[in-house]
């Protein structure tokens, strides 16, 4: 058996090298752009998510900006206890330190 693949190689040797040679020039060509694919692709995953994300905070941030065009003073002593550290008149304020 060895034998028949053997000579069946040696008689069939320059289709062989040729189809060889024409496979490796074109992976020459076309590799990097192959390369090029994958990396474009990865790419496109990377952004796809990072715009997904950047939507949902767009969405947060329009809820937001509704709440306090509605005037939710709940909403609004929230975020100035919060962001501004406020406090209402005769109420004594604590800070603790870790």
């Amino acid at each position: 058996m060895t034998q028949e693949i053997k000579q069946v190689l040696i008689r069939n040797r320059k289709p062989l090298l040729l189809s060889l040679g024409a496979a490796v020039v074109v992976f020459i060509f076309l590799g990097g752009s192959f390369l090029s694919l994958i990396h474009n692709k990865l790419e496109m995953r990377k952004l796809t998510q990072q715009s997904a994300a950047l939507d949902e905070q767009h969405k947060e941030l329009l809820r937001q900006m509704d709440r306090l065009k509605k005037q939710d003073l709940a909403y609004i002593e929230e975020i100035a206890r919060t962001q501004y550290n406020m406090v209402k008149p005769g109420e004594i304020q604590f800070r603790l330190v870790k």
